[in-house]
């Protein structure tokens, strides 16, 4: 109990710190319940849900009705003299013959076999939840991972029209100076030629930003673009190595208790049962007059040993004990790449933030490089080129600062889906 209560304060303390904004929360809840793979799953859930049912009913009696009839010719019988003159013909079957019965048949004991069924039905119900759970954790890193490529790619459309600005502000000044002499038809010809590579990028920011809507609609069935502005994700609870509450282990170790629970029926069939019968109900046939319908009953026991089934129950437990060891591996293999994927995201994380810092002190220096630059442009101490490579350096210091920043937010949601955090509130 002192266990339980601690893994259900460990629960609520995730709940309580994992969040998104409401937002990115209302899209997460959205692609539930309409991505098809994940109805897909919850089907499929409640499926194993009566496959237990299922095997539990073993425990209960069967009942059936049955009617019968045939008509059998010729039936035995015999001539019995009655006195010396007259003779009676005495018939032992009936031609026409009726049975009507209600029969009822109860497990009395089986050695654990139908324990066996109803172990197996709960791990693979444990194990279709598990897998549900995991659809679920990767459903909603990917539409976060969507909500933030949108908001990147927007700030940087965002970016490049204040390029083109920029762009097209100086292309006015060159054109006034080559009015009055001091600047080169060449001038004007570069920084168009610079306006329309900017465009360019502008076009495939916008493309890209159209791909994301797409995929966005895809898993949400809604193309709004997100209204927040930043990367604000704040669904890691933890930067230290924790796998155990993640979904695709879990459902790792539920297959291997499954095959365990299967290797377990696989040896009970090979053991007797035992089964109460009973039946009662109306039939002919019964002396003096065969034809009259009586009621009868019957009750009986019938115990069932398996003595040979052409070698299938030991091939079967062969089979299930190789099931075994094939979990084995394939859960070693689940937790050798969450361990994996958790190195490489920190790895992102922490590299992203180290240079999150350097890039403050680039778009400074850049800026103030970019402000004198284009003071001396206006005088003519300095080329065109010299004002566009101070422009392109403040463009790559910002874009450089906005693609850290999204590489650590999606960082930061892989890890939380590495963890198993569920970040979104239900």
């Amino acid at each position: 109990m002192k266990k339980i209560f601690i893994l259900i304060l460990i629960a609520a303390s995730y709940q309580s710190y994992a969040q998104v904004n409401a937002e990115l929360n209302k899209l997460i809840l959205q692609s539930f319940s309409y991505y098809p793979k994940i109805q897909e799953l919850n089907k499929t859930t409640e499926i194993a849900e009566l496959k237990v049912d299922i095997a539990r009913s073993n425990y209960l009696p069967t009942v059936n009705g049955t009617g019968t009839y045939s008509y059998v010719n010729p039936v035995s019988q015999t001539v019995i003299p009655i006195s010396a003159t007259e003779t009676k013909k005495l018939q032992f079957q009936p031609n026409n013959n009726y049975n009507v019965n209600a029969g009822l048949n109860q497990l009395i004991w089986d050695f654990g076999k139908t324990k066996a069924q109803v172990e197996k039905a709960k791990a693979d119900l444990l194990t279709t939840k598990q897998t549900a759970d995991a659809a679920k954790l990767q459903l909603a890193s990917q539409v976060t991972g969507i909500y933030y490529s949108m908001i990147y790619l927007r700030k940087a459309i965002q970016l490049q029209d204040t390029v083109i600005a920029f762009y097209e502000t100086n292309q006015k000044i060159i054109e006034g100076k080559i009015n009055q002499g001091d600047a080169l038809q060449i001038d004007l010809i570069n920084i168009q030629n610079t306006i329309d590579q900017e465009k360019n990028k502008k076009i495939d920011f916008e493309r890209q930003f159209e791909r994301q809507v797409a995929l966005m609609t895809f898993t949400t069935g809604q193309a709004n673009s997100p209204s927040a502005t930043e990367f604000d994700f704040t669904g890691l609870t933890s930067r230290e190595l924790n796998i155990e509450n993640n979904p695709d282990l879990m459902a790792a170790n539920q297959r291997l208790y499954g095959a365990q629970a299967d290797s377990r029926l696989a040896q009970s069939n090979k053991l007797p049962s035992l089964t109460f019968q009973a039946s009662a109900g109306m039939k002919n046939g019964y002396q003096p007059d065969l034809n009259e319908l009586r009621f009868n009953y019957l009750a009986g026991a019938t115990l069932t040993v398996p003595i040979f089934q052409g070698y299938r129950l030991h091939k079967n437990a062969v089979v299930a004990r190789k099931s075994i060891e094939l979990n084995e591996i394939a859960k070693t293999n689940t937790t050798n790449t969450l361990q994996k994927d958790w190195q490489s995201a920190m790895a992102d994380l922490k590299a992203s933030e180290e240079q999150l810092k350097n890039t403050e002190t680039q778009i400074k220096a850049s800026n103030e490089a970019l402000r004198l630059t284009q003071i001396r442009f206006n005088r003519g101490v300095v080329t065109y080129l010299d004002l566009v490579f101070a422009s392109t350096n403040v463009q790559r210091a910002i874009m450089t600062q906005l693609q850290y920043k999204y590489q650590a937010t999606l960082a930061m949601a892989e890890l939380a889906r590495i963890q198993g955090v569920k970040f979104w509130q239900e």
